[in-house]
């Protein structure tokens, strides 16, 4: 055998199998509008919270209700926001992620997965 074939992998790592992923159940979905420090409009914060095992987790996601059409805010309050159903388990393949102090994940980019439960 020569040195290529040792050194080739046999096949190439899927990124869908690969990175950290996140099952639980959802336990709630909200939303918080807030005013831009340098005033350029409002931004939504939608913070899902998910029960694992042991602990929790938190998928937050950051949104512009201008470009976003699944947002509406009237007067800094959220009407409409994506929620994740309740209650129900779901899959996240997180992109993006940190540890707070309180030891607690949280994941601020992520693809929500079909749940096969």
């Amino acid at each position: 055998m020569d040195k290529e074939t040792i050194n080739k992998p046999a096949t190439e790592p899927n990124n869908s199998q690969c990175g950290i992923f996140a099952r639980g159940i959802v336990v709630s979905s909200t939303a918080d509008a807030f005013e831009r420090k340098d005033g350029s409009g409002v931004t939504v914060r939608v913070a899902h919270e998910l029960a694992l095992r042991p602990g929790m987790a938190l998928f937050e996601q950051w949104l512009d209700p201008k470009t976003d059409a699944r947002v509406s805010v009237q007067n800094l309050e959220v009407k409409k926001f994506p929620q994740l159903a309740e209650f129900k388990t779901v899959t996240l393949h997180a992109e993006r992620y940190r540890v707070d102090d309180s030891k607690r994940l949280i994941i601020t980019k992520a693809t929500v997965l079909d749940s096969k439960v």
